[in-house]
């Protein structure tokens, strides 16, 4: 970490958004350095982007702190807390590559946990007699498909028209361009009045890089005088060699500012990837929402569910550790798809590996 930099952002050398993959220019990148991996970052960028499917795929390929567990033939992302191995998302592979990876790595690593899993691995892991919880839905907007009309986006078409009546800017551009002083004093004055403001949240989150990244797309609001107020950043999703859509990474702005500058920010991102043709936007996970109701065959942990739903109903955690219903309240305004997550893990008590999530993403 530099100098500098003593907020939590990690600072790289800017790679242009329009430029290929450059393996040796990243392997000298602090990623490289901070990042305990046996997967080269080369093999990882090029299967991210023929497999990435998944919302978090970006954030398992690239964030600081994961180690890697494969080869060519796919791996998965995982973070050791103590005895145990917490993996991060879908496994970044071919379907037909997936099981076999999957039984290596608890080879290595027989106490698992998988965290933030499509249903088709949670299935998977089911069926090796893994329990399995939903942890909360990811909202999935279809770009083809979506729109700001009907009456139940009323209040988002409100919002929007309020920045416009303000006279605020939304703009995509690059942290060279706007000033990477300046988008930082933006994301360290959001942090402090977030429950956790001492440092960046991990491992769920993908912690803010103040660089511009391959694939990356970087939105900003600017007011009426031109002052930058908020940005929004999303990662890239991919498939086939392309990327198909994106997954809303971060959303921060200066206290001062309207709340609403965020579905601002999204509107402008959401228009520009529909007019590029890109497939899907995913918002983000909503920890702990709507798992009421959720049972994954007879291994749904009971214990473990009551855990997930104190946490979202909590005003301390709420307060405290991570504003589980401020995030499910703002995504729910977009009326996209919920796509409900999961959480498979292998070994009891369940509440340690609960709490190894916790220090993984740095809450405790």
């Amino acid at each position: 970490m530099s100098g500098s930099n003593l907020t939590g952002e990690t600072a790289l050398t800017d790679i242009s958004l329009t430029a290929g993959f450059a393996p040796t220019n990243f392997a000298g990148s602090r990623e490289h350095v901070r990042t305990a991996t046996g997967v080269p970052p080369a093999t990882r960028f090029a299967l991210l982007r023929q497999y990435g499917t998944a919302p978090q795929s970006y954030s398992a390929t690239f964030q600081p702190g994961l180690e890697h567990f494969g080869d060519e033939r796919g791996f998965l992302a995982y973070k050791k807390i103590g005895s145990t191995a917490l993996v991060l998302s879908d496994p970044i592979a071919p379907r037909e590559n997936i099981s076999d990876l999957i039984s290596r790595f608890l080879k290595e690593h027989p106490d698992a946990g998988f965290w933030y899993l499509s249903r088709p691995i949670a299935e998977l892991l089911d069926k090796r007699g893994f329990f399995v919880n939903a942890m909360g839905p990811d909202t999935r907007i279809d770009l083809a498909t979506y729109n700001f009309s009907g009456g139940k986006k009323e209040n988002l078409r409100r919002a929007i028209n309020r920045m416009k009546a303000g006279g605020f800017v939304t703009r995509e551009s690059t942290i060279a361009e706007v000033g990477y002083d300046k988008v930082k004093a933006v994301s360290d004055a959001w942090r402090q009045t977030r429950p956790v403001s001492g440092h960046e949240v991990a491992f769920l989150n993908r912690p803010l890089v103040l660089a511009d990244e391959p694939d990356v797309r970087r939105f900003f609001t600017f007011d009426r005088n031109g002052k930058l107020v908020a940005f929004g950043f999303f990662d890239p999703v991919c498939e086939g060699g392309e990327v198909v859509g994106y997954m809303t990474q971060h959303s921060r702005h200066l206290p001062e500012a309207d709340v609403m500058v965020h579905f601002a920010i999204k509107r402008c991102a959401i228009e520009t990837f529909q007019k590029e043709g890109r497939k899907v936007l995913y918002l983000g996970l909503s920890p702990f929402a709507y798992i009421e109701n959720e049972q994954f065959g007879s291994r749904t942990h009971r214990t473990t569910r009551w855990y997930f739903q104190f946490a979202f109903k909590s005003w301390l955690f709420n307060r405290f550790f991570y504003a589980c219903k401020g995030l499910e309240a703002h995504k729910r305004i977009f009326r996209g798809v919920p796509e409900q997550t999961y959480y498979a893990f292998n070994r009891l008590p369940s509440l340690p590996r609960v709490l190894k999530l916790a220090r993984a993403c740095k809450i405790i």
